[in-house]
């Protein structure tokens, strides 16, 4: 069966919305024939997949060109992740079609770029490295499984199989289309986080059960359910799916990393400092990671080795707000108040909400004397908590 891919792109340039931006609609659609071992349904998930996929990577030029993407110096592989984590690619129509020799699906997705708001957007997901990496991996996983599509299609093609050759092909086909949909799922999940949490941990729990169902072996999908269950507080529940993901996967520094932090909100530091230490050797430029590390031996009262792992934090993230904020911490605990307020400054600087550094800031002054300035940082340690 010879196979036939027709993609179309209609971009539309609307009145601007504000005296900054404007709204970009991109229009994408991809016609996937079927037959043989692939069934129309298993079809479909692969159109809608392929079509999403390409429409974000044509969306990518945008995120591609905005300052604050220019100025992190995004690698490539991270633009198509940037693309899925602010903007949304929606199905608009799906409809058969017939040729001389095929039958297939035609599928049309829209992506709606608002350039008014996608620095801002942009920004607050750079910010979060942990939920990027997050992206990145979903973005790997459809690609691993589109690229497997691709070759089974390729097979698919070819004439002369065997009865149980055609099957295995077909269970193939089936199995990938699975692993699909459970990263539409995982999806669903991630579109639920903000801020450093997910808006609807409940919700975002029942997506990722659906997407464990669909593939048991997930592990991405385990570690964020697990996070998931730290935002309930349920410490014990998100280790059990650590230790399956890192189980499936002796490899995930992220697996590690994450139930360090469980460990540690349990006061088992010690065995958090154990997992920092191997998501540590797994990714020595973990800057999340020494910067845990460095609070868990903050709290063993070890400050020295802890102002060591945050100077790592820092010189592999110079923009680590928290990690300066940790460090002034820890000098301030070894009554170096004056080095602490440096740090507390360049926290502020980079992060001018944190109302705790403006306290902590105003305690360092507290104790040198000049409490006229720490009266300024307590009030607005106060404006910000309001």
């Amino acid at each position: 069966m010879k196979r036939i891919l027709v993609a179309f792109l209609i971009v539309i340039l609307l009145h601007p919305v504000s005296a900054f931006g404007e709204i970009k609609i991109i229009t994408h659609a991809v016609k996937q024939p079927f037959g043989g071992s692939q069934s129309p349904d298993d079809a479909r998930i692969a159109a809608v997949a392929k079509a999403k996929w390409e429409a974000l990577e044509l969306a990518g030029t945008y995120v591609e060109s905005t300052t604050v993407v220019k100025n992190a110096q995004v690698e490539k592989d991270e633009i198509l992740a940037l693309a899925a984590g602010v903007l949304k690619a929606e199905v608009v129509s799906q409809k058969n079609y017939t040729t001389d020799d095929a039958f297939g699906i035609e599928v049309a997705v829209r992506v709606e770029v608002d350039t008014a708001v996608l620095e801002a957007r942009l920004k607050k997901v750079l910010e979060d490295r942990t939920h990027l990496e997050r992206l990145k991996q979903a973005r790997a996983r459809e690609k691993e499984l589109l690229e497997k599509i691709a070759v089974l299609e390729g097979e698919n093609r070819k004439s002369g199989k065997s009865d149980q050759e055609a099957a295995n092909l077909k269970k193939e086909f089936h199995a990938a289309s699975r692993g699909l949909t459970a990263v539409d799922w995982y999806n669903k999940a991630t579109d639920l986080w903000a801020d450093g949490k997910f808006t609807d941990p409940g919700k975002a729990i029942e997506y990722l059960n659906e997407a464990i169902r669909l593939k048991p072996d997930y592990v991405d999908a385990y570690n964020t359910r697990g996070v998931t269950y730290r935002n309930l507080g349920q410490n014990q529940r998100a280790i059990q799916d650590y230790d399956t993901a890192i189980r499936l996967n002796s490899d995930d520094a992220l697996a590690y990393y994450n139930r360090g932090i469980n460990y540690a909100n349990l006061g088992q530091l010690q065995r958090a400092i154990q997992d920092y230490d191997t998501a540590i050797r797994l990714k020595p430029d973990y800057a999340e990671a020494y910067n845990n590390r460095g609070s868990a031996y903050a709290k063993l009262g070890q400050h020295q080795r802890a102002i060591q792992d945050y100077d790592t934090a820092i010189r592999l993230k110079p923009d680590y707000a928290n990690a300066y904020y940790n460090r002034g911490n820890a000098y301030a605990d070894l009554g170096q108040h004056q080095r602490a307020i440096q740090d507390y400054d360049t926290a502020i600087r980079l992060k001018p909400d944190d109302a705790a550094a403006y306290y902590n800031r105003g305690n360092a002054y507290t104790e040198l004397g000049q409490k006229q300035r720490a009266i300024q940082d307590y009030n607005t340690a106060i404006r910000l908590i309001r």
